[in-house]
């Protein structure tokens, strides 16, 4: 069954009721680690990445939660000093409790960008639940397993190139709030990949650190992390992971969820004969997930506007809102995503590069647009979005009057 054939109220609340039907307490982990509040920063970063955890909950007794520490988080400091203690730099996740719906975690992970989440009832921590568990889903729903790769993929990857030095690609991950890129050769075939862990490894195996940006080599300013190894001065190429699993655009869904659960992966290249065409990860699934929540308004979220573009939010949100109105006469959106991402063009001049995902009643819709003016962009991709609705409702409308005139022949 492709997006198109996923129409109508009744379809949609026959999917979310079996989706809803799964309950957090059967998925989620009840045995997790932890870390103490007076645990050094050092040995947080050493036990995440030796169980390969992106969040890890903060308790004194693995009962009631004192916060999390997340790489996420992280990203966003400097200078942290290796020997700061955990509680101290944890914070506390949205609440989720054993209670809480399949759609509502969803949209948890959507806004807090975490892997992991604690499951809490009055603080006390009940399990664990990970992007993991919640994509497991879709292998038992044959709508949405049988849904096709290319539905739902984003088109736009984004890369980086084998002899790129390693500080662009943290740069990248900062920019664009993301955590795994693949990597490309002059010719643009890919190669392999590098993800945040594959930095942060590489640092602390090479030396000892005494701040955290130097520990992961994300967190420092590009240029400001010294020494003989440090990120600024290797290629992409010497840590990236060589050994890739892909997977072709004609597959089905639940054949991608097949791999990132058999191969313990987030992220899964799209390759068509030899050729890049897109990239799937966990995250597009949680978003599909998500869209099915019951809700009175669209669900909208905007990432990617760094400090100096934050005057723009306003106008990019009412040019997303009159957009979705037009859109909700012909189909009912139902969840909006938006990635601003912000590039040196010829010159040194900026340039915006915004991907967009809408997921409606009936089909999921990926679109892209670039400009000098973040404004523009923003309306030329929503545009777009507009003009595919409108061009897929006219040939249904013209199938119709085939369909008709066939029978009356």
């Amino acid at each position: 069954m492709t997006p198109n054939e996923l129409t109508g109220i009744q379809k949609r609340e026959q999917l979310a009721s079996q989706i809803e039907s799964v309950k957090l307490r059967d998925i989620m982990s009840k045995d997790f680690p932890y870390v103490g509040p007076d645990d050094h920063l050092t040995d947080v970063l050493k036990k995440m990445g030796n169980l390969d955890l992106h969040e890890i909950p903060v308790s004194q007794d693995g009962k009631r939660l004192m916060g999390v520490v997340s790489y996420g988080t992280l990203l966003k400091r400097r200078n942290l000093s290796t020997s700061s203690k955990a509680g101290s730099i944890s914070i506390m996740p949205q609440e989720i409790t054993p209670e809480a719906s399949i759609t509502e975690v969803a949209e948890a992970f959507l806004t807090s960008g975490f892997r992991q989440i604690p499951v809490v009832s009055g603080q006390i921590i009940q399990g664990m639940i990970t992007r993991t568990d919640l994509i497991g889903i879709i292998k038992d729903i044959k709508e949405l397993r049988d849904l096709k790769v290319y539905d739902i993929m984003t088109e736009d990857v984004q890369t980086i190139g084998s002899d790129d030095p390693v500080d662009a690609a943290v740069l990248s991950m900062k920019n664009l709030t993301i955590r795994t890129l693949p990597v490309v050769d002059d010719e643009g075939a890919l190669t392999g990949i590098i993800g945040i862990k594959q930095v942060a490894n590489y640092n602390w195996r090479e030396r000892k650190r005494e701040t955290v940006g130097e520990v992961t080599g994300l967190l420092s300013p590009v240029g400001e992390v010294t020494g003989d190894n440090s990120p600024v001065e290797i290629k992409v190429s010497s840590i990236a992971l060589s050994s890739v699993f892909t997977i072709r655009s004609n597959s089905t869904l639940g054949e991608a969820v097949d791999e990132m659960l058999n191969h313990k992966i987030s992220t899964l290249p799209v390759v068509d004969d030899g050729d890049l065409m897109g990239i799937l990860t966990k995250y597009d699934i949680i978003e599909l997930i998500a869209s099915f929540r019951q809700r009175d308004m669209v669900y909208t979220q905007i990432t990617g506007l760094d400090q100096d573009d934050r005057f723009a939010a306003d106008e990019i949100d009412d040019t997303i809102t009159q957009s979705l109105h037009k859109i909700a006469k012909i189909s009912r959106p139902m969840l909006f995503t938006l990635h601003v991402t912000k590039y040196h063009a010829n010159g040194g001049t900026m340039k915006y590069s915004l991907n967009g995902r809408l997921i409606t009643e009936g089909r999921i819709w990926v679109a892209s647009a670039v400009d000098w003016d973040v404004i523009r962009a923003t309306t030329s991709l929503m545009q777009r979005f507009e003009r595919r609705v409108i061009e897929k409702k006219e040939e249904k409308i013209a199938h119709r009057k085939r369909t008709k005139n066939i029978g009356q022949d």
